[in-house]
């Protein structure tokens, strides 16, 4: 049992369709490892909290809130150090992320501060034995590559659309 970790892009106070995105397929990926918990961070200014239910009907059994007037918008050093910190001390198994504009400046980041390698724009994931293999395209598209990241966390940003946000029977906490 493996917990894992999902960051929220927002936009202002709104919940962007691609973090409902990275929570769906951070339960996806808990599920398949046996049932681990999801636990996601949302940033943003005052009020964004109130969108924290809404998260856990997303598969996330607890949803971590930073509100700060200076989070109305995407401050990368905020984000970076905060989902680092939080990654490090909750010892989680993965760290999901999306592969949009923010994402992909985002993720590498995080993984830079952790010290671990991130694969980006994945397409689908599996877990085999110790290892989350993941495939995602490269040559412009032309091959998939199937990469296995023993590493712990991994570093994982999610291509957009790929993961349709499912909602879940459970709220999770705040």
């Amino acid at each position: 049992m493996a917990n894992v970790f999902a960051f929220v892009e927002t936009r202002g106070t709104d919940v962007r369709k691609v973090g409902l995105e990275a929570v769906t397929a951070a339960r996806m990926l808990a599920d398949k490892s046996g049932g681990g918990e999801v636990h996601a961070l949302l940033l943003g200014p005052p009020g964004i909290a109130a969108k924290a239910s809404h998260i856990g009907q997303y598969g996330a059994d607890s949803v971590i809130v930073v509100e700060h007037a200076g989070l109305a918008n995407y401050n990368p050093e905020v984000a970076t150090a905060t989902a680092a910190d939080r990654i490090k001390s909750g010892g989680y198994r993965a760290a999901i992320f999306s592969t949009s504009a923010q994402g992909r400046d985002l993720a590498p980041r995080v993984a830079a501060r952790l010290g671990v390698s991130v694969v980006t724009d994945v397409l689908s994931f599996e877990i085999e034995a110790d290892s989350i293999v993941v495939r995602h395209p490269m040559n412009i598209g032309k091959v998939i590559a199937t990469v296995a990241i023993a590493a712990k966390p991994a570093v994982i940003a999610m291509r957009p659309n790929v993961i349709a946000p499912a909602q879940n029977a459970k709220p999770g906490k705040v």
